[in-house]
């Protein structure tokens, strides 16, 4: 518990290093810190999202067998989970991506310290058009929400069945959550989300270049 605090209070000192002694001021200050936060986590993210695109781009090739699977053994489900998993292996998937989730695992308490600092370490200062970064503002909570749009939508391999639902349910719940929290919050979560979106626009690139988009 102490160590976590320790974590959250340094960030919150490096913000205001950032904001008052190099005088970014503190809306520049979390763009910097949260920019600088999630580019030092680039080596795990890209490989978690090469690895995890790799793995969509294997899962639909396999669509058709599937789903003649499901309709050979529709009454069947302990023979279509056995004939699900013998396919799996027989193209070097798990049903489950371990390291994956380990890896997801291992970057929450960066993340989520991150959140936590700004939620409650930007005080009532002024950043452009926003009076107080303390309160939540509405452009900004629209602009979080566009951002969250265009960091779902840049995901390589996404399913044209569930592309809508897939960018617009986070854009929505962004946009009633920046409503509620403050500005300083909403700047991270466009921050992030604009990140999240050039690392996905980059890897779909690869992925072209190299034969598996």
């Amino acid at each position: 518990m102490h160590l976590w605090q320790d974590w959250i209070g340094l960030l919150q000192d490096i913000l205001h290093v950032m904001a008052v002694n190099w005088g970014l001021g503190t809306g520049l200050a979390v763009i910097v810190l949260t920019t600088g936060v999630r580019a030092s986590l680039i080596p795990l993210t890209w490989s978690l999202a090469y690895r995890a695109a790799l793995r969509q781009a294997k899962l639909a090739k396999l669509a058709p067998a599937l789903k003649l699977i499901r309709e050979q053994h529709a009454t069947d489900r302990h023979a279509q989970m056995q004939k699900t998993l013998e396919l799996h292996r027989q193209h070097g998937l798990s049903m489950a991506d371990g390291k994956g989730l380990l890896g997801a695992l291992l970057q929450m308490p960066v993340i989520y310290g991150l959140y936590k600092a700004l939620s409650s370490g930007v005080g009532a200062t002024a950043f452009l058009w926003i009076r107080n970064l303390a309160r939540p503002d509405r452009i900004l909570a629209v602009l979080a929400a566009i951002s969250t749009a265009a960091a779902m939508a840049a995901a390589p391999h996404m399913s044209e069945q569930a592309r809508l639902m897939i960018i617009l349910v986070p854009a929505i719940l962004c946009f009633v959550a920046a409503l509620h929290f403050s500005s300083g919050v909403a700047l991270y979560w466009i921050t992030t989300n604009l990140f999240s979106a050039a690392q996905a626009l980059a890897l779909r690139h690869t992925l072209r270049r190299a034969g598996t988009a």
